[in-house]
């Protein structure tokens, strides 16, 4: 008769709701999606203008930064879009990410400096490495920002997405 006052049931808890992978075209729309696609843009732009021009050595360096730095801005691109990034949320991305993005300006400080260097000193055939050089800074204002927002959500301790 009063054997739920000596034992009470159990309390009804509901399971966390299940995180799954999607598709969210939306999250280009966004301030960290449109970075994301402009650091693509300059990356790509900045070497086929460097590539096209006659600095063999700045090339080296530009290549190098533009394979990595759109190797892992598309993975990341990609993780967001599909929210990867949600899913799997016990990484700290925002630090991971923090750390890339100032990898990324301090890479492109140097490199893009040469290539404008280069690209004054008359070796390149209608000023392709200022064009380069002028895209390598779009990407480093474009990367300074994305860090910058990655410091401050992870300092206030904010999610990933």
């Amino acid at each position: 008769m009063f054997d739920h006052l000596a034992n009470p049931p159990p309390a009804q808890t509901t399971p966390p709701p299940k995180k799954v992978l999607k598709f969210d075209k939306g999250y280009v729309k966004t301030l960290p999606g449109i970075l994301k696609v402009t650091q693509l843009l300059c990356n790509i732009i900045g070497f086929i203008c460097i590539k096209v021009s006659w600095a063999w050595l700045s090339a080296i360096f530009f290549n190098t930064i533009y394979w990595f730095g759109n190797i892992i801005t598309l993975f990341l691109f990609i993780m967001y879009m599909f929210h990867f990034v949600e899913k799997y949320d016990r990484c700290p991305w925002r630090k991971y990410e923090f750390f890339y993005c100032a990898f990324m300006c301090l890479a492109y400080i140097s490199t893009s400096t040469y290539a404008l260097i280069i690209g004054g000193r008359g070796y390149t055939a209608g000023g392709r490495g200022y064009t380069a050089g002028f895209f390598g800074l779009c990407a480093l204002i474009a990367y300074g920002i994305d860090g910058y927002m990655k410091y401050n959500g992870w300092k206030q301790g904010l999610p990933a997405q």
